[in-house]
C-alpha cells in the first residue's frame, strides 16, 4: 500500500471578475477553473511527486474533461474518476463582495459528483491506498456520507489511516445531517484538520485546547488546527508545536486549506517531522493564495522552498496580537483583552482585583489628556501613573508583572492649539516619557490637526506623524531595556510581563522584550460623543487596509520597519458609541465585513473604543468578529458612581442627619465651582442639566473625583460605614443588583467591597466576552 487517495465532489469554478453583491446582474466571469475540494488536495499531492488516486464522478462535458486532464497531466491517477454521459459536472460560481467576503452559488448535489460509488475500480485503488483523506465538502447527502464511511472501513482494515478536513461552508454548517455526517467522520479519523472554530464545531468545549483533546480522547492520533495567516497548531503525542505562518499577498483563498492538508500528510508520510511538515504545509496553504483560480496555486516543493526563506515568516502565535495575548492567558482561552482606561485608584483596585480571581493579566491603560509628561488633568506623569498602579497591586497581591500598561491616543491632542510642529514636539516627549515608565501597548494616534490645520488630517500626513513618534518609541524602548537592571521599589520601571530589563534583553529577541503598536485614526469621540448621536460612520474594508498601507509606507520611510512589524491591532469603528442619554448597541450586519480586511493583515486584529454599555451579548459578537481589544473607561466610573450614591442614600437612611454630609451635595458643589469639564457637553436648561451632571452616560462627573473637595467627601462616606456591614434590605433597596449575593452569602456587605464589586461586576461581562468560544 503505497497511495494517498481521496473522494468526493470534482467540479469547475467560474468567479466574477470584479467583486459586487452576487449575481443578479450581467457580470465579467473568469474560467472554468478546475476545482473541488479532493480535486485540489489531490493535486498537491501529485505537485509533490506522492503517488495519490482520485475517486470521483464527473459528466461526459468540457467541465469534466478539463478536470481529468488537468488531474492526468500532473500525475494523479484517475482509474477510479468515472466519465457519466447523460450527466452533468459540478459547478461554484463565485464572487467576491466589497466587504471582502465571498457569496457561492452551487451545483453539486444534483451533478455527476453525487452519483459516487464504489466501483471495482474504486475498491482496486482502496486496496493499494495508505491513506484515504475525506473533505467535509463531501458529505453534502446521506449517499456521499455513506461511502465515505465506507471507504474509510475499507483503508484502516487494511493497516492505513484516514485524514478529515470538515471544510464546513457556511451554506450548509446549519443542516443537523450534514453535522451528523461530519461527526460520523470525526469519530472514524486519524488526523483531524480543521480550520479556526471548526475545531469546535463538532465538539463540546468551547476552545481550541480542550476540542483537540476531545478529539483525541474519540481516537484520533493528531489534530492539527489551521489558522490561516498565522500558521497552524498541532496536538498529538509530541505534545502541542506551534507552526509559524508567512507573510504573502493574497489574492484567492479558495483551496489553501486542501492545499495546507495535502502537504501536511505527504510530508508526515515520508517520515518529515511534525515541525518541519508544519512549516512546508504553511507555504502550501500560503502561496495557494496568492494565484487567482482554486487549483492554480497547487505547488511542488522547489517552490514551497522559495516560500520558506528567512523573512517570511510570521512567527506564528507567538506574534502579533495572538503571540501578545499570550501573556493575559498563557494557557489559553481568550479571545480577546479587555482595556481598561481609567486613573481612579478604586477603578484600578477592582481590575486588579478581578485580574486576580482570574488568574490572568490586567491590561490598565492612560490617555495623553489623562496622563502625560506635564501631567494631564490628572496630574500624573506616566511614572506617577506607574508607581500608582503598583502600589495598588502590591496592596491587592496582584504581582506587578501582571500588570501590562497601555499609553491611549499618544499624539498631539493635548497641545492641538498649537503649531504642529510645535504640538508634535511635545507628543514626541510625552512618548518617550511613556515608553521610558515602561508602557509596552502604544496607541499612536495623529489624526487630529492643529493650528490653522483642519480638524482631521489626510491619511498620509497622519501615518507620517505616527511614524516620528514610533521612531521616537523604538528609542526609548532600546534605552529602556538594554540598560543596566533597575533596583526595585515602586519607582523602578516595570516593563511588560516576562521582559528582562538588564543588558541583552533585545538580544536574546525575547518577544516581551518589545514594544507593540495600535493604529488607526476612525476613533470614537474619546468618553463618548459630545453631542446627540446622529449617523455613525462603520469603518470599511477598503478603508482599514488603505490605512495600513500608508503607515507600512510611512515607518518605512522613517526607519521603522521593526516597529511596523510590531502592530497588534488598528483601531475602527464598528458603529458603536454613547452619548449623554443613548447608547448604539453594536449590529453584526453592519460591521461584520470588516473582518474580511483581517485575512489580509497576518496578526492584526481591531481595538475597539467607546464599547462602554454594550450589553454581554454584544461584546462577544464584537470579539468574534474581530474587535479582540474592547476599551472600557466612563462605564467604570459610572458603576462606580452608583454604588457610592447608592451608599450615599443608604447613610441618609439610617441616619436623617447626612444630608449635611450628602456626596451628591458635595459633588454638585464641586461641580458647580468648575464647570469647565462639563459645561460644553450638557445643555438643556438647569433642572437637565444638573440630573445630567451626576447621571448622564457620558459620565463627566469623574473628572471630578481627583477634586480635593470630592476625594474627602468619598473618604467621608467610606469612614461613616468603616467595618460595619451594610443591612441586607437597604442592599436590596439601594444596590439591588448585589442583593442576591449579599443574602446568599457570597458577597460581605461591607461599603468599600460593594463599591469595588459594582465595578467588578462590569469588567465580568467584558472577561465573559472574551472568552474563546463566548456566546454573551
Amino acid at each position: 500500500m503505497t497511495m494517498v487517495v481521496t473522494l468526493g465532489e470534482i467540479l469547475v469554478e467560474v468567479m466574477a471578475k470584479d467583486p459586487g453583491e452576487g449575481f443578479r446582474e450581467p457580470v465579467r466571469l473568469l474560467g472554468p477553473f478546475p476545482s473541488g475540494a479532493p480535486a485540489i488536495f489531490i493535486d498537491q499531492v501529485a505537485k509533490l511527486g506522492y503517488p495519490c488516486a482520485i475517486i470521483g464522478c464527473v459528466g461526459d462535458d468540457d467541465f469534466g474533461w478539463v478536470n481529468v486532464s488537468r488531474l492526468k497531466n500532473d500525475g494523479v491517477d484517475v482509474s477510479a474518476l468515472q466519465v457519466l454521459g447523460g450527466q452533468t459536472t459540478g459547478s461554484a460560481f463565485v464572487r467576491y463582495r466589497l466587504s471582502g467576503e465571498r457569496d457561492f452559488v452551487y451545483n453539486i448535489a444534483d451533478s455527476a459528483a453525487g452519483r459516487l460509488s464504489l466501483d471495482d475500480n474504486a475498491l482496486k485503488v482502496l486496496g493499494q491506498s495508505a491513506h484515504l483523506h475525506i473533505s467535509g465538502a463531501s458529505l453534502f447527502s446521506d449517499r456521499m456520507a455513506q461511502v465515505a464511511l465506507r471507504a474509510a472501513e475499507i483503508v484502516r482494515g487494511n493497516g492505513g489511516s484516514v485524514s478529515f478536513d470538515p471544510n464546513v461552508r457556511k451554506e450548509v454548517a446549519k443542516d443537523p445531517a450534514v453535522v451528523g455526517a461530519l461527526r460520523q467522520m470525526l469519530a472514524n479519523c486519524d488526523l483531524f484538520l480543521p480550520s479556526g472554530d471548526e475545531v469546535s464545531l463538532l465538539t463540546e468545549s468551547a476552545n481550541e485546547q480542550d476540542a483537540a483533546k476531545e478529539v483525541l480522547r474519540l481516537g484520533a492520533s493528531a489534530v492539527v488546527v489551521k489558522h490561516g495567516s498565522r500558521g497552524a497548531t498541532y496536538y498529538g503525542p509530541e505534545g502541542q508545536i506551534d507552526g509559524p505562518g508567512y507573510m504573502v499577498h493574497e489574492l484567492d483563498p479558495t483551496g489553501a486549506g486542501d492545499c495546507f492538508g495535502a502537504t501536511y500528510i505527504t510530508c508526515r508520510l515520508q517520515g518529515r517531522s511534525v515541525e518541519e511538515s508544519l512549516s512546508y504545509a504553511n507555504a502550501a496553504g500560503a502561496r495557494a493564495v496568492t494565484v487567482r483560480g482554486p487549483m492554480e496555486g497547487t505547488s511542488s516543493f522547489a517552490q514551497l522552498d522559495e516560500i520558506r526563506t528567512p523573512g517570511r515568516q510570521t512567527r506564528g502565535r507567538r506574534t502579533g496580537f495572538a503571540g501578545w495575548l499570550e501573556r493575559f492567558a498563557p494557557d489559553g482561552g481568550q479571545a480577546g483583552v479587555t482595556s481598561v482606561c481609567s486613573a481612579h485608584p478604586m477603578v484600578i483596585e477592582a481590575a486588579l482585583l478581578e485580574a486576580k480571581s482570574l488568574g490572568t493579566s490586567a491590561l490598565i491603560e492612560a490617555t495623553c489628556n489623562q496622563v502625560n509628561h506635564q501631567g494631564g488633568y490628572t496630574g500624573l506623569t506616566p511614572a506617577a501613573f506607574r508607581d500608582l498602579v503598583h502600589g495598588i497591586a502590591d496592596s491587592t497581591g496582584l504581582p506587578r508583572e501582571r500588570v501590562v500598561f497601555g499609553g491611549d491616543h499618544l499624539g498631539p491632542s493635548p497641545w492641538r492649539h498649537l503649531p504642529a510642529a510645535e504640538a508634535m514636539a511635545q507628543a514626541q516627549e510625552m512618548v518617550a516619557a511613556y515608553v521610558a515608565a515602561g508602557f509596552g501597548k502604544v496607541h499612536l494616534d495623529t489624526s487630529m490637526g492643529c493650528l490653522g490645520e483642519p480638524s482631521y488630517v489626510p491619511a498620509e500626513l497622519t501615518a507620517r506623524r505616527a511614524a516620528r513618534l514610533a521612531v521616537v518609541a523604538e528609542e526609548a524602548w532600546t534605552t529602556l531595556t538594554s540598560g543596566p537592571s533597575a533596583p526595585p521599589g515602586p519607582s523602578a520601571p516595570p516593563g511588560p510581563p516576562q521582559a528582562g530589563h538588564g543588558a541583552g534583553a533585545e538580544a536574546r529577541g525575547d518577544e516581551a522584550s518589545r514594544l507593540c503598536y495600535v493604529i488607526g485614526t476612525e476613533v470614537p469621540t474619546p468618553g463618548g460623543a459630545t453631542e446627540a448621536i446622529g449617523t455613525l460612520h462603520v469603518t470599511q474594508p477598503g478603508e482599514v487596509l488603505v490605512t495600513l498601507e500608508a503607515h507600512r509606507q510611512a515607518f518605512a520611510a522613517a526607519g521603522a520597519q521593526q516597529a511596523f512589524e510590531d502592530v497588534i491591532a488598528v483601531v475602527a469603528q464598528p458603529g458603536v458609541e454613547f452619548d449623554d442619554q443613548r447608547v448604539v448597541a453594536y449590529r453584526p450586519d453592519g460591521a461584520g465585513g470588516l473582518a474580511s480586511a483581517l485575512s489580509k493583515t497576518p496578526g492584526l486584529v481591531f481595538e475597539a473604543h467607546s464599547t462602554d454599555y454594550q450589553p454581554g451579548g454584544e461584546l462577544a459578537r464584537l470579539v468574534r468578529d474581530g474587535f479582540a481589544i474592547l476599551k472600557v473607561g466612563p462605564e467604570l466610573t459610572f458603576a462606580l458612581r452608583q454604588a457610592l450614591y447608592g451608599l450615599d442614600r443608604v447613610a441618609l437612611a439610617l441616619d436623617p442627619s447626612w444630608h449635611e454630609r450628602s456626596l451628591m451635595a458635595e459633588m454638585e458643589e464641586v461641580m458647580l465651582d468648575d464647570p469647565r469639564h462639563w459645561q460644553s457637553h450638557y445643555r438643556g436648561g438647569a433642572q437637565k442639566e444638573h440630573w445630567l451632571r451626576h447621571f448622564s452616560y457620558s459620565d463627566r462627573i469623574r473628572y471630578y473625583w481627583a477634586a480635593p473637595r470630592a476625594e474627602a467627601a468619598v473618604g467621608r462616606l467610606l469612614s461613616h460605614f468603616g467595618e460595619t456591614l451594610v443591612p441586607d434590605p437597604l442592599v436590596s433597596e439601594f444596590l439591588p443588583t448585589m442583593s442576591d449575593r449579599v443574602i446568599g452569602g457570597l458577597l460581605e456587605p461591607r461599603a468599600k467591597t460593594l463599591v469595588l464589586q459594582a465595578v467588578r461586576d462590569v469588567l465580568v461581562r467584558y472577561a465573559r466576552a472574551t472568552k474563546v468560544g463566548s456566546a454573551g
